[in-house]
């Protein structure tokens, strides 16, 4: 089978390697930047010249694209994918994306005969190398099912949430959630610092905390390699990306008229880091806001470093 991939950014070059070092496949790539896809042309992957060139070999074609504006011109736009694709296709986008214009795609999809998923993930690139990724999936069971077993070579998790646009209400909502849970963690490590409580301690209970129940807080994870190592670059998530999904979060809430006044802070802080020239940084250094307004810094050094 040949399997089309869209998109070969910081996370859609690691998706598409998985796919390609799976022997019963064969797969074909394309980006606007040809440099992306070098690694994976010199490991047997097919480049195409353009879209329809992509299109017309495969019987299924993912795309993982930066955002809503990006997937948009991709299907729909001047000689955009929707145009070259054939009926009984299965498109499955990874992006994080606005669900309404999930939808509309995939109305125009539908009407050509192409089955469409929305398959965004919750993960970051050193955990797809590790084969640690969920997959939250939208869409019809029929197309899922035929697709399934491609996703689950991407993802060792691979939910089907309901209808078309739920895996991005999901992506959306439980991102917010973890990057949230990131800021407010600032807030309460600053004032135990502040407060007299050793940082190497705390991170000692917090580890016996998470062993007990979501995993440890291990020096893989994105606050000890990242915030309490003072390290954001090279970026495992651009903070504009989470302003991005902040915004998406922001869209729906309203939509639905539900009040998010949480979130809607943590998305102030990271405009507010944005401001800083940050957007190409690991999205956690939002939080030294927080250590400057407190005057107190989150460095810890690993008993392994």
């Amino acid at each position: 089978m040949r399997i089309g991939f869209i998109g070969l950014g910081n996370m859609g070059e690691v998706m598409a390697a998985r796919l390609l070092n799976d022997e019963r496949l064969s797969l074909v790539v394309y980006d606007r930047n040809r440099e992306a896809a070098k690694d994976l042309i010199r490991d047997g992957a097919v480049w195409a010249e353009s879209l329809n060139q992509l299109a017309n070999q495969c019987e299924i074609i993912c795309s993982m694209l930066p955002g809503p504006t990006e997937m948009e011109e991709m299907t729909t736009g001047k000689d955009g994918l929707l145009k070259h694709l054939k009926s009984g296709t299965i498109y499955i986008d990874h992006t994080t994306n606005s669900p309404e214009l999930i939808k509309s795609i995939g109305e125009k999809a539908s009407d050509r005969g192409i089955h469409m998923l929305d398959a965004p993930v919750m993960g970051d690139r050193q955990s797809i190398v590790k084969g640690v990724l969920t997959m939250m999936v939208g869409g019809e069971v029929q197309p899922f099912e035929k697709a399934r077993p491609i996703m689950q070579i991407m993802a060792n998790e691979v939910i089907r949430v309901g209808p078309l646009g739920t895996g991005c209400v999901s992506k959306i909502s439980l991102n917010a959630f973890s990057m949230s849970t990131d800021l407010l963690m600032a807030e309460c490590m600053t004032l135990a610092v502040k407060a007299g409580v050793d940082l190497s301690i705390l991170i000692d209970v917090m580890e016996k905390i998470a062993s007990n129940s979501e995993g440890k807080f291990d020096e893989d994870a994105r606050w000890p390699a990242t915030l309490l190592q003072g390290k954001f670059l090279p970026s495992r998530f651009y903070l504009k990306l989470a302003y991005k999904d902040y915004r998406l979060f922001h869209e729906l809430a309203v939509s639905n008229k539900v009040p998010a006044r949480l979130v809607s802070l943590c998305e102030m802080e990271t405009l507010e880091a944005l401001n800083n020239g940050w957007e190409n940084h690991e999205r956690t250094i939002t939080a030294t806001l927080q250590e400057e307004r407190s005057n107190v810094k989150l460095r810890y050094e690993s008993s392994t470093g």
